[in-house]
């Protein structure tokens, strides 16, 4: 149940808004901006919510916090700033504080006399300069946890970390500092590091689509087999190494299962994998035949293939993204959650804001947390890929294997195209796989980056489709059998030689 959504795309909360010769707050493009301008002390603000959520055995508090560069102070990386709860007034609250240069601090502040539940010291989850924070405080009962960018950092036992002074909740800016508040969240009932999902099935969460990912499923065939995935994954044209790869890694799974059944010791084993290569090689396709084989090897309980990619994931503000990560990490438990083009989530060039990190951050902790129901499928092209796992430490570490694509060879196209015949019911006349065979060529001789081979070729059938169209429309039906109904001629592919 969501207790508390602020967003700042409006005054519906009335938060303070002030400027003095002290602080200066307002409300910016989604943001609501907190400058403190003094060099000494503190500033907070707060405000009373409508329903009391101290009193939830389970609840979770998600925000998110940015701080602005102040070069009149040089030290303002120094400066902290945070979340504050249990609030009476500016002397009276508990505080998760965090500094840019990489430090974090729990305290209660009682009659202006501050105590420290957690001493100021240093974690590398905190992004330094001026990066977006996700800072988190899940209760759940008698504990209750602090994380940092989805990372856990400290836990405090609830007697202690829930002995609050007031019912209000708010930010607090310490030294001449500013920073950018962009969203807040608060909802109860049984938010867990590993069943948040499992737990938000609530009206107010199955009525907001802008908390939900956006994904395609694909579900294992009925009467599916060992035998059935390794004929459907020979049946696919070229790929010689993968199908190597795919069968290399089938046995290690098979003898990894008989040794447990024997009671022997094995290898720790990540389900997660990487897919690198062209579009349009059939990554899609190896990520549904792997889903496959973990449900027949008895490793995942459905097999199933939750499909998405960086729009199905990120939300549209700062806040919502962690809830369509966690929903696509819902619906994929006990299979695949196959995220093509992941590479887009963090791009060479792009903001360290981009909410595409947030989305990294909380996988890498679902990634680990519930390995034992959910494997990780990323797919993308070689060397963009290789930019995220560079660009965020300890994500090449969770993926097992890495399987590289080859681009598809001119005669590896014709047989794509050939298969696109047989699986609708057309035939090819020998002057047409002469003129293919020429498209093809060229297609593979000048091809950039962007050649996405299997759906090139699909474009060509299609175009050929309904030029043959245009054609037999031109006779009688009931004077055309079924032999030339279905019969592509070079004619059909004349028109995309001369557009190619």
């Amino acid at each position: 149940m969501f207790i508390f959504e602020e967003y700042f795309l409006d005054e519906r909360h009335r938060w303070t808004l002030c400027n003095t010769k002290d602080v200066e707050i307002f409300r910016e493009h989604n943001c609501h901006v907190f400058q403190h301008k003094r060099s000494y002390g503190y500033w907070a603000i707060w405000k009373k919510l409508n329903e009391d959520f101290y009193e939830y055995d389970e609840f979770h508090i998600h925000v998110v916090l940015e701080q602005v560069p102040n070069f009149k102070n040089p030290n303002y990386q120094q400066e902290q700033y945070g979340f504050i709860w249990g609030a009476l007034d500016a002397v009276n609250h508990l505080s998760f504080l965090i500094t840019s240069n990489g430090n974090y601090q729990i305290c209660k502040c009682e009659n202006g006399n501050w105590e420290e539940y957690s001493e100021l010291q240093e974690n590398d989850n905190i992004h330094r300069g001026n990066s977006l924070n996700i800072l988190e405080i899940r209760r759940k009962k008698d504990i209750v946890k602090f994380y940092i960018n989805s990372v856990l950092v400290k836990e405090i036992s609830t007697q202690i970390a829930m002995k609050i002074l007031g019912k209000n909740i708010g930010f607090l800016v310490c030294g001449e500092n500013t920073i950018k508040i962009h969203s807040l969240i608060i909802k109860t009932s049984g938010i867990d590091d590993k069943d948040s999902a499992e737990k938000r099935n609530t009206d107010e969460f199955e009525n907001n689509t802008n908390l939900k990912a956006s994904f395609f499923e694909h579900v294992s065939p009925e009467n599916d087999s060992f035998e059935q995935v390794f004929a459907d994954l020979n049946l696919l044209v070229g790929h010689d190494l993968i199908k190597q790869q795919f069968l290399s890694f089938a046995n290690f799974l098979q003898v990894k299962s008989e040794r447990s059944k024997r009671g022997l010791k094995n290898l720790d084993l990540s389900l997660h994998i990487v897919l690198l290569g062209p579009p349009g090689t059939g990554k899609t396709t190896i990520a549904r035949l792997v889903g496959r084989l973990y449900k027949q090897l008895g490793y995942l309980e459905k097999g199933h293939v939750v499909e998405v990619d960086r729009a199905g994931l990120v939300g549209a503000y700062l806040g919502q993204t962690a809830y369509r990560v966690d929903d696509a990490v819902q619906q994929a438990l006990d299979g695949v959650l196959f995220i093509d083009e992941a590479y887009s989530l963090i791009t060479e060039g792009g903001s360290s804001n981009d909410y595409g990190h947030e989305v990294v951050q909380i996988l890498l902790k679902r990634m680990e947390d519930r390995r034992d129901r959910l494997a990780v499928i990323m797919a993308g092209y070689t060397e963009e890929m290789e930019f995220l796992f560079k660009s965020s430490p300890g994500l090449s570490s969770r993926f097992s294997r890495f399987f590289y694509f080859e681009r598809f060879t001119p005669k590896e196209l014709i047989l794509i195209f050939q298969q696109f015949c047989r699986d609708r019911d057309y035939t090819l006349e020998e002057s047409a796989k002469s003129a293919l065979s020429e498209i093809f060529e060229n297609a593979y001789a000048k091809q950039g980056k962007m050649f996405d081979n299997g759906r090139y070729v699909r474009k060509v059938f299609e175009y050929s489709v309904e030029q043959q169209a245009n054609r037999i429309i031109l006779y009688d039906f009931k004077e055309i059998n079924d032999s030339s109904i279905s019969l592509i001629r070079a004619e059909d592919l004349i028109g995309f030689m001369d557009r190619d």
